[in-house]
């Protein structure tokens, strides 16, 4: 299922690694990554891969693959230290849930980079509803807020990946 909906939203699996460029020996944390989807697509190139999820479903599976997990909200977290911090399709939530503790903890945990993957705010035959959607203008505003300047982006047909970098 999840399969079928990456290939209708235009996800381009190759598209967004290559646009990471992430480098042997980063350290990466994927916040909300989930089933893992995104983490195990990185252990392509590094083997420093944490998920980091309030829902423990998946973390069995993860940790076979060699992905380190932890079962907690960003809302909440601020520990380590990670070369990219990664969100897909969860910033505009967390945006709404604990939006000043998320842009602290976002700040104190990511060395380098910082990659959000979300929803453009525009009517789409799924995903999130329009009146959460964040504009790019919004995620360029609040990564600002903490440092970090945008430094690339790429459009796929419902999504915008932006990269920052401190």
């Amino acid at each position: 299922m999840m399969d079928e909906i990456r290939r209708i939203s235009g996800l381009d699996d190759q598209s967004i690694l290559g646009f990471l460029d992430i480098k042997k020996g980063y350290s990466v944390i994927d916040i909300g990554g989930g089933d893992g989807f995104f983490g195990k697509k990185f252990m392509q190139f590094t083997d420093d891969v944490t998920v980091l999820d309030f829902n423990d479903r998946y973390f069995e599976d993860l940790k076979n693959s060699g992905i380190k997990t932890i079962k907690e909200d960003i809302c909440h977290y601020n520990k380590g230290k990670y070369d990219l911090v990664f969100m897909s399709n969860v910033y505009h939530d967390l945006v709404y849930e604990c939006r000043e503790d998320v842009l602290k903890n976002i700040q104190k945990i990511a060395k380098r980079y910082i990659a959000v993957l979300d929803f453009k705010p525009e009517e789409t035959p799924f995903g999130p509803p329009l009146k959460i959607r964040l504009g790019k203008s919004q995620v360029i505003e609040d990564m600002g807020s903490i440092g970090f300047k945008q430094s690339k982006e790429l459009e796929l047909k419902y999504h915008y990946l932006l990269l920052f970098e401190k």
